[in-house]
């Protein structure tokens, strides 16, 4: 773990930094059945909504997350790493590329001053905060990696938390040495992280409190649910007739499952349920979010009518949806 360097080593503060942010959503969240991470709520709000608000807090000029269409809604940005599914490093580069376009009109909207002598902003340090989107705590995390920027030797080209490991996302990078590293790379798809890693200069701080634990499983979210509602400050009492909550749990799911099997005259063992899973998810990405029982429908009957496994059809229908344009007309 890097100390902080010497003083006359470190950036001035008062040449500020330019940040944008980077949220990582494009995950197949295989851990929990295929349920998206970035939709799962803790309190009011949705995980990837949490990391949009910690980019804002801690001072993003842009944010992009790097997802399915239709996650977020402007002026946030919504990209795709290419293929999807190819890993966090295409998804970085995926992000960059948005932020580096984002900056290109920004450049072509700014109408300067013809005399004026130059940009004011040349000298300050630009730095890309990267950030997953199953952080329940990805506001404390923003800030803490955030602050550490102002000590921050000049050739120090990252700051990461360490839990006891070096975590390399979240973290905070600058921008220009985080595209060469990408350039080095070369096939960005399905790279790791520790390669990337190994291609830059970081600076590890510690984890004052377990900023970088994400949630993978239903146990996780579980935790972080309870740890929220432990902290939250109390909300006052609502008049009327409390609503009932819906646990999101696998065990729920699977509990629905069998009474729905049962009731049906269907074996449960027989429902490939990470299959249907994947494809709502997919269809509610690619389409429309009520386009997603309705295609599992289909499926369903496009099975029974002897047209092709379910495994076939399933992937056949993700294709389509995965290549689906709103905008197209028979």
């Amino acid at each position: 773990m890097s100390s902080a360097p010497p003083a006359d080593d470190v950036h001035d503060p008062d040449d500020g930094i330019a940040l944008d942010a980077v949220i990582l959503a494009g995950g197949r969240s295989s851990r929990l059945g295929g349920s998206p991470k970035a939709e799962l709520v803790i309190g009011s709000r949705r995980l990837v909504d949490l990391a949009v608000d910690a980019a804002v807090s801690a001072g993003a000029r842009h944010t992009v997350v790097v997802g399915p269409g239709g996650l977020v809604a402007p002026p946030v940005l919504t990209t795709r790493e290419d293929p999807p599914f190819s890993g966090p490093v295409a998804g970085l580069a995926a992000g960059l590329a948005a932020l580096d376009r984002l900056d290109a009109g920004d450049e072509a909207s700014d109408r300067r001053d013809p005399a004026d002598p130059g940009d004011a902003t040349d000298q300050t340090e630009r730095w890309v905060l990267v950030l997953t989107c199953d952080l329940p705590l990805a506001g404390d995390a923003a800030a803490e990696l955030v602050a550490a920027t102002a000590h921050a030797a000049r050739d120090t080209h990252g700051i990461h938390l360490d839990d006891g490991r070096p975590q390399w996302l979240p973290a905070v990078y600058r921008r220009d040495a985080l595209t060469r590293a990408l350039a080095e790379l070369g096939d960005v798809r399905g790279a790791s992280m520790r390669g990337l890693a190994a291609r830059v200069t970081l600076m590890a701080i510690p984890d004052p409190g377990s900023l970088t634990a994400d949630v993978d499983t239903w146990d996780d979210l579980e935790k972080a649910r309870r740890s929220h509602a432990e902290h939250a400050p109390a909300s006052p009492p609502t008049e009327g007739p409390s609503m009932p909550t819906t646990p999101n749990s696998p065990e729920s799911l699977d509990r629905w499952l069998a009474a729905l099997a049962t009731e049906l005259g269907i074996d449960p063992a027989t429902v490939p349920v990470g299959d249907i899973l994947d494809l709502a998810r997919d269809v509610a990405h690619g389409v429309a979010r009520p386009a997603a029982p309705l295609s599992t429908f289909v499926l369903g009957l496009a099975v029974g009518a002897g047209n092709g496994s379910l495994a076939e059809l399933s992937a056949r229908a993700t294709a389509l949806a995965e290549g689906w344009s709103p905008d197209e007309t028979a």
